[in-house]
């Protein structure tokens, strides 16, 4: 399960990139699509830490 985590935590940080980048050239498409899927896998993520480590906040 922690492979998992990490695997969505790379995925989330490509994300992050791929969005920062559009930003700096000052493309706005596909932004929307982009950040509803970081958001996605954020949930993702703190769902998964939830299971491994229940009680715990996301930080």
């Amino acid at each position: 399960m922690k492979q998992y985590l990490e695997k969505l935590k790379e995925r989330h940080r490509e994300l992050n990139r791929k969005i920062d980048n559009r930003k700096a050239i000052g493309s706005q498409h596909d932004m929307p699509r982009l950040k509803r899927m970081r958001l996605h896998l954020k949930d993702q993520i703190s769902a998964l830490k939830r299971q491994i480590q229940p009680g715990s906040t996301i930080s």
